[in-house]
């Protein structure tokens, strides 16, 4: 959702108003080490998304399109792969040390956990070896070690099996513990900015140890920048949400007092400058500067770059970056991490200054309701694609996408050369794992508008902000119901008229509270969202 905010911020400030903006802290820097493991079991690439391209009927059309949103011809045979990158597939403040997560990327299950011996993550296959339990239904066991909640099985940081509580103590069987058959499957992981790195190919050790994961500016680590972050699991395709968040001409109306407003929405001259297999970036000619850069396969950042003149302090430069890495988790469903960093009104976000107050769940409740302004929208136009491309097994969406959508206006660039780039480097889809999702249906199209929006389940179970202030609401709400029955059933009591009346009193002002306090909870559950309720 990074380039959903872009353009409302510079919108509003210009204006010299004030404006909520989804800020995101990644910190932490540091580095994981990492060794070799064994064999992968399943590594069938699942197709469902969008099949193979086929041939255009209008080669001319087509080049200039290319042309004007930076194609480039020599690179049409370059190969990308889509299991030769880094993926972040968490916030490390949003991981729980003491218990396994699970998580999946491209379409593979994963259990990610912290060894508490070498004090470092581990991303495992979701597999136990002895029975295929999940290990993410697992606890640590005392020695720190991940233990399979099925039969006891424990395994070390490296993979290695460390415990069969079944096995005898001699013989054959006491040595199977140490069998290459009874270790779990291990993936390179990574810590950097923050973010949890993986891997996704267990065989790729050597190729992993020589790339560096994609790094967040060197602005957010800059003492004048105030940063804050989120993560959300949205129930649309990859590419859906990759071309939403390359289009910023959405926000004034999408996202109308949240981020942006109607009245705003202009022309924006977006021009693409380069690109090629590793992604592209472009700039437009107006102001504020905004300049966006998109590199494969997941990660969008853009800068925004305003001149304001403030009375007293006279003229200022004023930054925002949103970065945005977008993982595809499965068909129909993908991760949104948005780290964000400003280097002014520092006192609005979240920060570890004792002037920053405002506490980060905060923050996320309106970050949230930029995703909630997208999700139908997005839902809707996922269902038309998909429709499509089951006309024909040969129907691909990013090439046939100029004719199935009329996009005649320069800000809708950086969405055509999104396209162009998962049609000719990117396969036209993320490469799955397995195939057994090949015959279910996506999300998309069959959860309700309830479903698709549930916060709790996409953001509130997986941020560690959030999900503590929940669990506080819940407290202070059932000590507000006790408080307000005790003092309703006790203002008869007492044969002081006065007394009566305060005590009644005060369990008014309890059942008030209690009754605030859970309209406000469901920012953490559930808000339904209206657009055309929002004058």
């Amino acid at each position: 959702m990074s380039v959903v905010l872009v353009s409302s911020a510079s919108a509003t400030l210009t204006k010299s108003k004030s404006i909520k903006i989804p800020f995101l802290s990644a910190r932490f820097p540091s580095r994981v080490s990492i060794s070799p493991q064994r064999s992968k079991l399943l590594d069938r690439p699942l197709r469902v998304a969008a099949p193979p391209s086929v041939p255009t009927s209008d080669p001319a059309g087509e080049s200039r399109i290319e042309e004007e949103h930076g194609g480039e011809k020599d690179e049409e045979g370059s190969e990308f792969r889509w299991r030769d990158h880094w993926y972040p597939v968490s916030l490390v403040e949003d991981l729980d040390p003491n218990s396994p997560t699970r998580f999946q990327l491209l379409g593979r299950d994963l259990v990610l956990w912290f060894d508490r011996n070498d004090q470092k993550w581990a991303a495992f296959d979701d597999l136990c070896p002895h029975r295929l339990a999940p290990l993410s239904e697992g606890r640590l066991d005392e020695n720190g070690h991940l233990q399979c909640s099925y039969h006891g099985w424990s395994f070390a940081g490296c993979g290695s099996c460390t415990r069969i509580p079944q096995a005898a103590t001699s013989g054959p069987e006491a040595r199977a513990v140490k069998s290459p058959r009874a270790c779990a499957i291990k993936f390179p992981t990574m810590v950097s900015q923050g973010l949890l790195f993986v891997w996704p190919d267990e065989n790729g050790w050597d190729r992993a140890n020589s790339i560096e994961p994609p790094r967040l500016p060197d602005d957010f680590d800059k003492p004048e920048f105030s940063t804050v972050t989120i993560q959300r699991d949205l129930f649309y395709g990859y590419d859906t949400l990759m071309e939403n968040v390359s289009d910023p001409s959405h926000i004034d109306f999408a996202h109308h007092k949240v981020t942006g407003r109607r009245d705003r929405a202009k022309p924006l001259p977006f021009k693409v400058e380069s690109s090629g297999s590793w992604g592209f970036q472009g700039a437009n000619d107006d102001s504020p500067k905004i300049t966006a850069k998109f590199v494969a396969p997941c990660y969008s950042l853009n800068k925004i770059e305003i001149d304001a003149k403030l009375p007293i302090v006279g003229n200022q430069k004023w930054v925002i970056w949103i970065c945005s890495f977008n993982i595809p988790m499965a068909p129909g469903k993908t991760r949104s991490i948005v780290c964000s960093a400003r280097n002014f009104f520092q006192f609005s976000v979240p920060g570890p200054a004792w002037w920053q107050v405002v506490p980060r769940w905060y923050e996320h409740w309106t970050s949230n309701l930029v995703y909630d302004g997208d999700m139908i929208v997005l839902q809707g136009q996922e269902k038309v694609f998909l429709s499509k491309s089951m006309e024909s097994p040969d129907y691909d969406v990013n090439k046939q996408y100029t004719k199935l959508t009329f996009t005649p206006t320069q800000a809708d660039r950086f969405v055509l050369a999104f396209r162009n780039w998962l049609r000719r480097h990117g396969k036209s889809q993320p490469e799955w794992f397995g195939s057994t999702a090949a015959n279910q249906p996506l999300p998309s199209t069959v959860l309700t508008k309830r479903e698709m929006m549930d916060r709790f389940e996409q953001h509130t179970q997986v941020c560690s902000s959030c999900k503590g202030a929940y669990n506080g609401f819940q407290i202070l709400k059932k000590f507000l119901v006790g408080t307000t029955v005790f003092l309703g059933a006790t203002a008869g009591v007492p044969s002081d008229v006065q007394i009566r009346l305060a005590l009644a009193g005060l369990a008014l002002i309890s059942a008030a509270s209690a009754y605030a306090l859970h309209e406000k909870e469901k920012n953490f559950v559930f808000r339904d969202y209206v657009h055309s309720e929002i004058e």
